[in-house]
């Protein structure tokens, strides 16, 4: 990636990508605002677009918003995203899920101190705006370790 009407490019990882942006994992970060030019690739399939600086988290990363993208570009991040992801279910109360038992929910710790759970959530969201399921299990399992510890 590099900074519309520069040069300098640099390298990052995006950790999370929808159809209408990523987040790239960074330690050097561009302001929210700024204009990109990216090119990603993962699974073979390399796309071009440009993308808008959202959010900033100096030394982590930032969200970009893609814009500007072509409908080429857009078809291969429809590709690209179909090699990533897997289907999804949507529930609402009273409906069965059709998740095998064991599947994704089995990692959820049980939460035997509820209090202790929305405290260690609410300390992260206090200097931050997003949270991955990995950094959610990982608070989960640690609040409910120190409370056993107790």
């Amino acid at each position: 990636m590099c900074e519309a009407g520069h040069e300098v490019r640099t390298w990052a990882t995006f950790s999370d990508i929808s159809l209408h942006g990523c987040y790239v994992e960074a330690q050097a970060t561009y302001p929210a605002g700024t204009i990109l030019h990216m090119k990603l690739e993962a699974n073979g399939i390399r796309l071009e677009t440009n993308g808008n600086v959202r959010v900033n988290y100096p030394y982590l990363g930032m969200g970009i918003a893609f814009v500007e993208m072509s409908d080429e570009n857009q078809s291969r991040l429809r590709a690209l995203l179909a090699t990533i992801t897997r289907p999804t279910v949507i529930m609402g109360p009273g409906i069965a899920s059709s998740l095998p038992a064991g599947g994704p929910l089995e990692a959820v710790p049980p939460i035997a101190n509820p209090s202790a759970a929305l405290q260690a959530l609410t300390e992260f969201f206090e200097n931050r705006q997003m949270l991955m399921r990995e950094d959610f299990l990982r608070i989960l399992r640690k609040s409910q370790r120190s409370e056993t510890k107790e």
